[in-house]
């Protein structure tokens, strides 16, 4: 089948160049489109007076296959944002199957029908969409003054990378830091506004239609997710 790969959010096409690499010539692929999204490579930029969506991005992911003649339901992959953008794509689109890497998608923990008979899983969903509100909100407290100051870094970096409780900002290598926060870090605003536009209805109805999806689905968790986002991963793990 054909396969869409989606970047992590700051991320480009670059980020599948091993796994185009290594698809290639072996038949398991009949094509692999790594579209970039808005604003990146020679995607041009967002520029509508409201913010972006899910839908959006879906659209763009669709516009691609369609320009270059993919006509057969694709196998999505995606990773952190580009995760979220496949699985509304899957929901909304179809696919033949899915695999995402740690997809910010958060919205669905709160859509999702409570675990009445799974304590277990009810308490992931539960407290994961605690986890990711309070960060979110703590993400748009940053953004409103100076997004590339340390409190968007420091936040960003305990949810999604910190991984002991000694592996602090301050020790992250400059030039790392400078990448987080120069690309990676300002694109999550507009990925939080677009993952939370998501909230309610949608999401309901996205958990419906990737219930139905035919085909395998797989929900990959890095083996040592971030402090911040461990119980929210474990209720997307649940919840999907």
């Amino acid at each position: 089948p054909p396969l869409a790969a989606g970047p992590g959010g700051g991320g480009s096409h670059k980020q599948w160049g091993a796994l185009c690499d290594a698809l290639e010539g072996t038949g398991l692929a009949s094509t692999v489109v790594a579209p970039n999204l808005f604003g990146y490579g020679g995607t041009d930029p967002w520029t509508a007076s409201r913010p972006q969506t899910l839908d959006d991005s879906a659209a763009l992911v669709a516009r691609c296959l369609e320009a270059l003649s993919v006509e057969d339901a694709p196998l999505l992959v995606g990773h952190s944002h580009g995760g979220g953008i496949g699985l509304r794509f899957a929901a909304s689109f179809g696919a033949c199957g899915i695999a995402v890497v740690e997809p910010n998608y958060f919205t669905m923990l709160a859509a999702a029908e409570p675990f009445d008979d799974d304590k277990a899983a009810e308490a992931a969903r539960r407290d994961g969409a605690r986890d990711v509100e309070a960060f979110c909100g703590r993400m748009a407290a940053a953004a409103a003054g100076d997004f590339r100051g340390p409190s968007w870094g420091n936040t960003f970096h305990e949810f999604w990378i910190k991984a002991h409780e000694h592996d602090l900002w301050k020790d992250v290598h400059e030039e790392r830091k400078r990448v987080l926060l120069g690309t990676t870090v300002p694109h999550t605003a507009h990925e939080i506004a677009s993952i939370w536009s998501a909230a309610g209805p949608s999401a309901v109805r996205d958990l419906g239609a990737l219930a139905k999806l035919p085909g395998n689905k797989h929900l990959v968790l890095s083996k040592d997710p971030g402090l911040g986002s461990r119980r929210t991963l474990a209720g997307l793990e649940a919840v999907l």
